[in-house]
């Protein structure tokens, strides 16, 4: 069975791929075999060394270590140093980082990027949060976005606006 992630990515042809919030690397396993696909490249970033190196053994299981590049540390200062165009974004870390977090990438993002937000309704310690988050993107002239019915429910938004990048 296929991720809704991997659908994405590669019927958007995406090949910038962000990943905030490694953990056990299952979803990045699914990004990876997408990014294969379009020729792209996986960034994922994680506060835990043990859970990046447990991706990183399963990434290796499945022939896709090349295509993913890992950096330890706080989300907010790792994304603080990227540069963009970035296509397609995975946000899967603590709700009260969504925010945050997306502040930072969203000027890197290009026209017809895609944000996804995980576990929007569960756990319901932080459906709060998730509902902040879903009132931030929404308030984005240019974006569009919408609440699915996949999983914990993801939030799903495209980037409609034009940046040049150097």
């Amino acid at each position: 069975m296929l991720s809704p992630t991997n659908i994405l990515i590669k019927e958007a042809k995406a090949k910038t791929i962000l990943e905030i919030g490694t953990s056990h690397g299952y979803s990045t396993v699914w990004l990876a075999e997408a990014a294969r696909a379009t020729g792209g490249k996986v960034l994922t970033l994680d506060l835990h060394a043990g859970k990046q190196e447990y991706a990183r053994n399963a990434l290796c299981k499945a022939g896709l270590a090349d295509l993913v590049e890992f950096k330890l540390g706080d989300a907010r200062e790792s994304i603080s140093t990227l540069s963009g165009p970035i296509d397609f974004v995975l946000l899967d870390l603590w709700k009260d980082l969504y925010i945050p977090c997306f502040d930072l990438f969203y000027p890197l993002l290009s026209r017809g990027a895609i944000v996804v937000a995980d576990n929007m309704l569960f756990p319901e310690f932080s459906r709060a949060d998730a509902e902040l988050y879903r009132q931030h993107v929404r308030a984005k002239a240019d974006l569009q976005s919408m609440l699915l019915p996949v999983g914990s429910r993801i939030e799903v938004s495209r980037c409609l606006r034009d940046l040049e990048f150097k």
